[in-house]
């Protein structure tokens, strides 16, 4: 498990193995997201601009969109078939478009504010027929890929109308359009399910009031009757829900600074 911080720090968490992130920016706030690898020997960070930095085993990847000296890009998410030689996959920038990369098939989004930077997070469905794309209000937005047909619409999840508050978003392992299911995350720690997900129990991490929550990522073992995991704070901290274990946190700094958490 990893944590990405603002200024493209890579941190193992739990023991896991160190990887040299790529790309650091000490002081400037522009690493924005970060993917790991099916197998997790490496992935890419993607700073604000669009550029894919990639770590361990991870060998630079084409076509990706590159916004230069504009901070538009917002995430990444690789493709289930990705390996450190052919990575493919998609960067979501803040209007909601998604652009291919690698030779990944083209998307088709259900959404895109022109103008308007509200798009949070992406999520891939299992077999990468397609995923959803989080806003800030905690719109759930299906999305294709190549000729598959669209994922179904999301109508019970959490949504704050005008407030944005949503931080991010995880789809349980093995998730595919006939069979929906994740959990979102707000800003206070709040893990809202969806679809057929049942209800996240025991949430160990709860800031009412206190905007921190940056990040939410499902353990391996997640079932769709019982979704576990972890939030990432700001500062760095790991907060089990759902009987996950709990994990030594690589880093714990005093700015709120942490901003993806990666596992697999």
């Amino acid at each position: 498990m990893y944590s990405l911080d603002a200024y493209g720090g890579l941190t193992p968490d739990g023991g896991s193995p160190a990887f040299y992130a790529g790309a650091l920016w000490p002081n400037w706030n522009i690493a924005r997201s970060a993917a790991l690898l099916p197998g997790g020997g490496g992935g890419y960070l993607l700073d604000g601009y669009g550029g894919l930095h990639p770590f361990g085993a991870a060998t630079p990847t084409s076509g990706a969109p590159y916004f230069q000296n504009f901070d538009i890009a917002r995430d990444v998410v690789l493709l289930p078939g990705s390996t450190p030689a052919l990575a493919q996959g998609y960067v979501l920038d803040g209007y909601g478009g998604l652009q291919a990369f690698g030779g990944a098939p083209a998307p088709r989004p259900s959404a895109y504010w022109g103008g308007w930077d509200i798009a949070r997070r992406a999520a891939l469905l299992a077999d990468g027929s397609g995923g959803y794309v989080l806003d800030g209000w905690g719109g759930l937005h299906p999305f294709a890929t190549g000729q598959n047909p669209m994922p179904p619409a999301i109508t019970n999840n959490a949504y704050w109308p005008g407030w944005s508050i949503a931080r991010g978003i995880a789809l349980t392992p093995g998730a595919t359009a006939s069979t929906v299911s994740g959990v979102t995350l707000d800003g206070y720690g709040g893990v809202h399910p969806f679809g057929a997900a049942a209800a996240p129990q025991q949430v160990t991490g709860s800031w009412p009031n206190w905007d921190i929550a940056r990040a939410i990522s499902l353990a391996a073992d997640s079932t769709v009757d019982h979704p576990r995991g972890w939030v990432l704070d700001g500062l760095g901290g790991l907060h089990p829900f759902g009987g996950a274990p709990a994990v030594d946190t690589g880093a714990y700094r005093s700015i709120d600074i942490a901003r993806q958490l990666l596992s697999q």
